[in-house]
């Protein structure tokens, strides 16, 4: 019985060990399968990191070949990148001292990347404004402009020849000018019989192009262009009075008369129609205008005349001032208490004042070379609106000198583009 028992002992352990090595194959062929199932899914782990690391690799290829392209390009990066805040322009000098393959940038690139950040989102602007300066400017000293300024310089030479004429009275002037075959512009009222006046002529002291043409801002309107011409009457033809009761006028306005009769009798008669037109309508201000009777020539000439600055006081000329006296209107009036005149005091100021104007917007274009172009575009942006009457209060020359003294005081920037100003 003891052997029998010990048998069966030996009988179930040998099960139990049969058992536990079966278990143990199938554990171990469990984690077999388990080692299996995760091999793919670690090989595509591996496989998505390789795939991030190349995409992060090619990302800092491409910002750094972005980096490296030219100007155009980095003006669009800074053009798209936002709203125009700090950041923005931050990026945008950052990109711009980087440019040419990591070259520094020159003062005026940054510049042309804020200006074209800040001031539009995109060249269209710039572009539409460059191309109508194209078109619209007139430049002096072109083949375009080879005629005019031939007929400038005959011009210049017929006028510093013409003949004085004496001193005379105003019924003398009168007469004289109908026998030249021309007509003295009087302004109203005009001079009262018996007026002691004596009108008198002699060569301009000077000829100068002044307005648009000479700054390189002239725009073409569909009558072509005018061309202005100071004549800078000598100032041995007035008194110290001549700014009282017309007097300059009336000795302004036979200056005009003896300017046409002269260039009439010269060889420009051939080449120009001869007249006397107001400038702005102010009938105090007559000019001498020769239209041409071809196109060769290419534009019309128009004759100031003007006077040094200081020929007469120019501070009896304040806007407060009473330089047309009552009883000069209407016979037996009271002088006391006048009025004042001003627009009297201005168009002789205007006058004294051609030459000191020019030079003014003549010194403006050499600190701000976009000043002429800038000029120009006002001047287009004018002559667009003279249907809604703008043109009868504001002229392109008073636009110009508004300009040149923001330009002066800081209130523009002076190395800004045209299309900026």
């Amino acid at each position: 019985m003891a052997a029998a028992g010990a048998k069966r002992k030996n009988t179930a352990g040998a099960k139990a060990e049969a058992e536990a090595e079966a278990q143990a194959q199938a554990g171990g062929g469990a984690q077999q399968a388990k080692r299996r199932q995760a091999e793919p899914i670690a090989r595509a782990s591996e496989e998505m990191e390789d795939s991030l690391s190349a995409s992060e690799d090619s990302d800092a290829d491409r910002s750094g070949s972005d980096i490296e392209m030219g100007d155009s390009e980095t003006k669009l990066a800074g053009e798209n990148t936002g709203n125009g805040d700090g950041d923005n322009d931050n990026d945008t000098a950052a990109a711009g001292k980087q440019h040419r393959g990591g070259k520094a940038a020159t003062n005026s690139e940054i510049m042309a990347l804020n200006e074209a950040a800040l001031l539009f989102k995109s060249n269209l602007f710039k572009l539409q404004a460059d191309e109508l300066l194209g078109e619209a400017l007139v430049v002096a000293g072109t083949k375009e402009t080879r005629g005019l300024d031939a007929a400038l310089r005959q011009i210049r030479e017929v006028l510093v020849a013409l003949e004085e004429v004496p001193a005379v009275d105003v019924d003398a002037a009168s007469n004289l000018a109908r026998k030249l075959g021309v007509s003295i512009p009087f302004p109203d009222p005009a001079p009262p019989a018996g007026m002691a006046l004596q009108l008198a002529f002699s060569a301009p002291a000077a000829v100068t192009v002044v307005g648009s043409y000479a700054l390189g801002m002239a725009v073409r309107t569909r009558s072509g262009i005018t061309v202005d011409v100071a004549a800078q009457m000598p100032a041995a033809l007035f008194q110290d009075r001549d700014h009282l009761n017309c007097r300059y006028f009336y000795k302004r306005a036979f200056y005009v008369a003896m300017l046409v009769a002269g260039l009439r009798r010269s060889a420009l008669n051939d080449a120009f129609d001869i007249g006397v037109e107001a400038v702005r309508d102010d009938a105090r201000l007559p000019a001498v205008v020769l239209r041409p009777r071809t196109r060769r020539v290419g534009g019309s000439v128009r004759l100031l005349p003007c006077i040094a600055g200081d020929t007469l006081a120019l501070a009896r000329l304040g806007g407060a001032r009473n330089s047309l006296r009552p009883s000069f209107i209407a016979a037996g009036a009271a002088d006391e208490d006048a009025p004042a005149t001003p627009q009297y005091n201005a168009a002789l100021a205007g006058d004294a004042l051609m030459v000191v104007h020019m030079r003014f917007l003549h010194e403006t274009a050499g600190m701000c070379p976009a000043f002429a172009r800038g000029a120009a575009l006002l001047r287009v942006w004018l002559r667009q609106r003279v249907g809604l009457g703008a043109q009868a209060r504001v002229t392109g020359f008073a636009l110009s000198l508004v300009l040149a003294w923001l330009v002066r005081q800081g209130r523009v920037g002076s190395g800004l583009g045209a299309h900026a100003l």
